[in-house]
């Protein structure tokens, strides 16, 4: 009698146990609900929308509305409505587009990756800096750096958010018609127009020119193309 009710008042015990601990609901989130923001930054070019339209290999263009670059899927996107889901533009014969705001009107060109000295792997939309010449460009490059993509032991208990982190790259066409990467200083592109280093050298000292930005390097190319 006595081991009956033993065995009774276990059993009773496991089943109270059993019904009070959440890993045995049959759904793993309940034992390892983890609590993550959305990723800081924007994939986007701006946070700002645009109004923007595409540009057709035959030079016509798309009806204006509202758009943006997705720079970390190299998209153009668009919206039906200042509240609505942005949607990929799934024309892919365009050959560029054109962002407007109240500051600025950005021309974007659709650049194979043959035409850089060193080839890209993919076709990309670049920033022509001083349309319609394509001697400088920008190219935007936005990466989601997450903390928590190093495997379920690292992160499990990482509570970290993802970063979108913005990479800005600076191309001249050199006389080969290949772009070359560089960065805003001089040496760099006397370095990457070293077949006529010296005259290009004396054009910016002579014109006291200083390179702060991209839209400093337009008149340097225009000079090289021109001799």
């Amino acid at each position: 009698m006595n081991k009956i009710l033993t065995i009774s008042i276990l059993l009773s015990l496991s089943l109270n146990i059993h019904a009070q601990n959440p890993t045995n609901s049959g759904n793993l989130s309940d034992g390892f609900k983890i609590t993550r923001s959305s990723p800081k930054g924007t994939p986007f070019l701006s946070s700002e929308w645009y109004v923007g339209y595409g540009i057709n290999n035959n030079g016509s263009t798309t009806r204006p509305q509202q758009m943006n670059y997705d720079i970390h899927g190299n998209n153009l996107v668009y919206k039906v409505s200042s509240n609505g889901e942005p949607l990929k533009l799934m024309d892919d014969s365009m050959k560029g587009f054109i962002l407007k705001n109240e500051n600025e009107e950005l021309l974007f060109s659709k650049i194979d990756g043959d035409e850089f000295e060193k080839e890209k792997k993919e076709t990309r939309y670049y920033h022509v800096i001083s349309p319609p010449s394509r001697n400088v460009i920008v190219e935007y490059v936005k990466d989601l750096n997450d903390p928590n993509a190093s495997g379920w032991t690292s992160s499990k208990d990482n509570t970290l958010s993802s970063e979108y982190k913005l990479t800005t790259n600076y191309y001249i066409l050199n006389s080969d018609q290949k772009y070359v990467k560089i960065r805003l200083k001089e040496k760099h592109v006397l370095k990457a127009l070293k077949d006529r280093k010296e005259q290009v050298k004396n054009y910016i000292a002579s014109n006291n020119l200083q390179i702060n930005s991209p839209q400093d390097l337009s008149p340097i190319l225009d000079f090289y193309h021109d001799l």
